[in-house]
């Protein structure tokens, strides 16, 4: 495996997906259409994914279970905070369930953020990744890899 891994990164894989948690509904689906673009190690995704891309074969498909750990990791109780509903934008009608977009403070990227809980008066968000703490079960096509 170590010797692929060197041999495909910084390829760029084209790829064509679908999946969600082991337990849940399909929360991606871009099996159809034009193939998406991943940079082999460069972060782009999970661990576990880039390890599934480095073993495929070119033109394959397949269904894969990556674990937590090599997905996006446990669900952290710190990234639990509650925000006083004027404080943010839209906040008067949020309600738990929502999911809304964040600007990310590092990044400025909006990332999706869910409301957990609500009050009268505040609303509490988890930053943790949609997907923290869950197995998944993907479906990949490796449809070409380029240099």
């Amino acid at each position: 495996m170590a010797m692929k891994y060197r041999e495909r990164s910084g390829k760029c894989a084209l790829v064509r997906y679908r999946g969600g948690p082991v337990d849940g509904d399909i929360v991606e689906d871009r099996s159809q259409g034009e193939p998406v673009k991943i940079i082999i190690g460069a972060g782009q995704v999970p661990p576990g994914v880039e390890d599934i891309l480095n073993e495929m074969a070119i033109g394959s498909q397949g269904e894969y279970i990556i674990p937590c750990d090599k997905a996006y990791g446990a669900h952290d109780p710190e990234g639990v905070k509650s925000y006083p509903r004027l404080s943010i934008k839209g906040g008067k009608s949020l309600k738990a369930g929502n999911v809304i977009p964040w600007k990310h403070p590092v990044s400025q990227q909006l990332v999706p953020v869910k409301v957990i809980a609500e009050t009268k008066d505040t609303v509490t968000i988890d930053f943790n990744h949609l997907l923290a703490g869950k197995d998944l079960r993907y479906w990949f096509e490796l449809v070409d890899l380029l240099d």
